[in-house]
């Protein structure tokens, strides 16, 4: 127990006492005549203590709001992917707690620190290296690139975690990064920009479905030690069976979804554009994701427009959804749909369905706008941004699909810790949990969601 905490239980007997006694005594006055200006002070004495009975009170209530913030900004930390400092928290008035507060902090700093060590110590070490350099998972992302590649091939095509495939050939690089893997060694070979140039290359597998290694030699390029990189792309989540009622939320496959429209009619509006991530448990795989737009055939309203930023001439030539869903259904197998609102994108996509003659099947899904109203049910803000800033998320992408998705990825990871300290810890148990989100609800299902 804290000081503070020990001290208003002290003050909090003390007053229980004076209650007590000042009753006593004004019982025995009672029955004299002789005692009124006693009885009078007693009174007083009895009403001191009462206000002092409210104080501890008071206090305690303080002292538990204290605590409930500092569990949920370190039940949050938890939930981080990465590494980070503890969310801020207002700690009133308590000199134990705010030190709780910070030395949570320093620790976190601390590793902080020790993890930008080891990446700064990898960087270098690339740095030495006068070659041009890129490294590319299975799908052809980007997740490592120096100064010189992007002098190369150009730095906004091989930026992190794009695709190299804006600036290399694909099927020569597939074909490349496949015989070097049944070579078990690298290999020379001519790759060809999209420009149509041909550029002496040496290649590595990283091992089957791992993805390559990409070493160009090009002395016009003026030397420049400076390494951009992410080798978490590269990482896959485990094989999962289909997800039920009793699997737990760590170990739950997902696919974050997102959906871009022309509107907000379910009835009327199209999708402009779809974005997904994987997720597992409490990891995101942000190599394993989903970003197209969609051909709506009817024209994007300017007010739509104005928000995701898509545009008639930007969709002019695209497959529409039937191909576009062809794409994205190998991710969705086996796994729970999220979404923020997410009834709105399930119910924009049983639309495309039925206009593509496709037969729609609901699946399983949680929204993390009814999780967050469930776990603080006297949030003033539901809005994704309300939600990053209080979970600690960077807000980047925003009202793009595959933006939305990687934010509402990382909100609902942080959400985790805060379930299971309610006993929320599997599928079933965390839809349930969510159906207690009755206003939203029925708000979802008012609309047509």
């Amino acid at each position: 127990m804290t000081g503070t905490g020990r001290k208003l239980i002290l003050v909090l007997v003390l007053a229980a006492l004076m209650c007590g006694l000042s009753l006593m005594m004004s019982l025995f006055v009672l029955n004299r005549d002789d005692f009124g200006w006693l009885f009078l002070a007693l009174t007083g004495l009895q009403g001191l203590a009462l206000l002092l009975l409210w104080y501890v009170v008071d206090r305690l209530r303080i002292h538990f709001q204290n605590l409930e913030r500092l569990q949920g900004a370190v039940l949050t930390l938890a939930g981080s992917q990465a590494v980070t400092d503890l969310p801020e928290v207002v700690v009133e008035g308590e000199l134990e707690l705010g030190r709780l507060a910070k030395a949570i902090s320093t620790l976190t700093r601390r590793r902080q620190r020790q993890q930008l060590s080891s990446a700064d110590r990898m960087e270098r070490i690339l740095a030495t290296r006068n070659e041009a350099i890129v490294v590319i998972t299975e799908q052809g992302q980007v997740s490592l690139v120096n100064h010189a590649a992007k002098a190369l091939l150009g730095g906004e095509q091989v930026r992190l975690g794009t695709s190299v495939f804006a600036a290399l050939e694909r099927k020569t690089l597939l074909q490349a990064i496949a015989k070097a893997h049944q070579a078990e060694r690298p290999i020379k070979v001519n790759l060809h920009s999209v420009d149509a140039e041909v550029l002496s290359a040496q290649v590595a597998s990283l091992g089957q479905g791992e993805g390559g290694v990409l070493s160009f030699e090009d002395r016009r390029i003026e030397y420049t030690a400076a390494v951009e990189h992410d080798l978490a792309l590269h990482d896959r989540p485990p094989p999962s069976p289909p997800a039920g009622d009793a699997t737990l939320l760590d170990a739950l496959p997902a696919l974050v979804l997102d959906c871009e429209t022309t509107g907000l009619d379910v009835q009327l509006d199209r999708i402009v554009s779809i974005g997904a991530v994987r997720l597992y448990g409490g990891r995101t795989y942000p190599g394993i994701s989903f970003d197209r737009l969609v051909n709506p055939g009817i024209a994007i309203p300017s007010v739509s427009q104005a928000i995701h930023g898509i545009s008639d001439d930007m969709v002019c030539g695209l497959p529409g959804f039937a191909e576009v869903y062809g794409e994205l259904q190998p991710l969705l197998t086996n796994c729970v749909v999220i979404g923020h609102n997410v009834s709105f994108d399930l119910a924009m996509l049983r639309r495309e369905f039925e206009l593509a003659g496709l037969t729609w099947e609901q699946p399983l899904f949680l929204d993390s706008l009814l999780l967050a109203s469930t776990l603080d049910p006297v949030s003033t803000s539901l809005e994704l941004e309300a939600l990053a800033a209080e979970y600690g998320v960077d807000v980047h992408g925003r009202h793009t699909a595959l933006g939305d998705s990687l934010v509402t990825a990382e909100i609902y990871c942080r959400m985790l810790p805060r379930l299971a300290d309610r006993g929320i810890r599997t599928l079933g148990e965390a839809i349930a949990f969510s159906s207690n989100a009755t206003q939203l609800i029925a708000k979802q299902k008012a609309a047509g969601w």
